[in-house]
């Protein structure tokens, strides 16, 4: 759980004169609009009801000051348009204090039709937050964009909403896309060494979900009987979302833009032999189904697949499985940033990890 909200209201400094364009963020404006709050092992910086975490390693205060800057910056360069719609998706937005910043910018230079899409597993499968602290962070970000405003628990939920066929908006013909991706803060954890570089490991950032409708991708994990704990031990923090753990024998699959399911693999020989059995097994499914109907490849029918090769392992030899469907930030990245590019409008990709802003302009 995050750190209570409290009542206390801070009185904000104004970003701009209103008869001028807004000036560029500095951390010591941010500072002094804000104050700090500890929690666990992670600090939280508060703007009244909106909030981010902050790590000096991963997501700083003047890297997210740096960040916002960049961003307006392309944004005004790239969509100079201030009267036409302008949608930004931001994955993992939390406590939506960087969104608040971006907002108040935007509009201090003018643009008019700011729309946002903010995706949080922390939001909850039907949009209601999961805790206090996000609701509150979500109704202030609701009144401040003059609700226009849609909320989902992952980026599946966010796809069906124009998918699903029950009358969502394609975000991509409506104007300009922008995404932003920071890197989760709660990533801290590789700034203390558990960043992983060697090929034979695979550090992911999934979050296990009850609900296979709010999940992305499968993982496939297999160890020694005796290391099953440690197993447990790994997804138990993947499931609080404070930790990025790094793991040998495991597999992930999701399926990409085309359709097709995609096995991503470490190079240890337990994760390659789990590859090796599994694609040939996933493209037998797709092609028996295909056969009898138009058939895209959907995750039930990879956790099926993913099943049946685990039961018929468990005679052959004696290592332990673990299947578990998750929503996994890196799938979810990259399948929003292939959503967007993929218009005949202007669109910005802005990532932040390990405090380095990266921007990528499409067309």
């Amino acid at each position: 759980m995050l750190p209570t909200v409290t009542s206390e209201s801070i009185a904000l400094l104004p970003l701009y004169a209103r008869d001028r364009q807004p000036a560029a963020l500095t951390p010591d404006a941010v500072m002094k609009q804000t104050h700090l709050r500890p929690h666990e092992h992670l600090m939280y910086r508060f703007q009244d009801r909106f909030f981010w975490c902050e790590h000096e390693d991963v997501s700083s205060l003047r890297s997210r000051v740096s960040y916002i800057n960049t961003l307006i910056n392309h944004i005004r360069q790239t969509m100079p348009n201030r009267e036409q719609p302008l949608t930004l998706i931001s994955l993992g937005a939390g406590g939506l204090l960087m969104e608040s910043f971006i907002h108040r910018q935007l509009q201090g230079y003018g643009y008019q039709d700011i729309h946002w899409r903010v995706i949080d597993i922390e939001y909850g499968p039907d949009g209601t937050p999961c805790c206090l602290s996000h609701r509150d962070s979500l109704d202030a970000f609701a009144t401040l964009t003059a609700e226009k405003l849609a909320i989902y628990a992952s980026d599946q939920r966010y796809f069906n909403t124009f998918t699903g066929g029950n009358g969502g908006v394609n975000d991509r013909g409506r104007g300009a896309t922008v995404l932003l991706g920071i890197d989760p803060p709660t990533s801290s954890s590789q700034a203390s060494g558990m960043a992983c570089f060697d090929p034979k490991r695979m550090s992911v950032k999934g979050r296990p979900v009850e609900d296979i409708a709010d999940a992305n991708c499968l993982y496939l994990i297999a160890c020694d009987p005796e290391d099953k704990a440690q197993v447990h031990h790994a997804m138990a923090a993947l499931t609080r979302g404070d930790r990025v753990v790094t793991l040998s024998g495991i597999i992930k699959c999701h399926v990409n833009k085309f359709g097709r399911c995609e096995v991503l693999s470490t190079q240890s020989p337990r994760s390659q032999m789990m590859k090796a059995a599994c694609v040939p097994l996933l493209e037998q499914a797709k092609a028996t189904q295909a056969s009898t109907s138009a058939f895209e490849m959907t995750l039930s029918d990879i956790k099926r697949t993913v099943e049946r090769y685990v039961a018929a392992m468990a005679d052959e030899n004696d290592l332990y499985y673990a299947v578990s469907c998750v929503s996994d930030y890196d799938v979810s990245l990259t399948r929003l940033r292939d959503y967007i590019i993929d218009n005949s409008h202007t669109s910005l990709f802005a990532t932040m990890e390990m405090n380095a802003t990266h921007i990528e302009n499409h067309p």
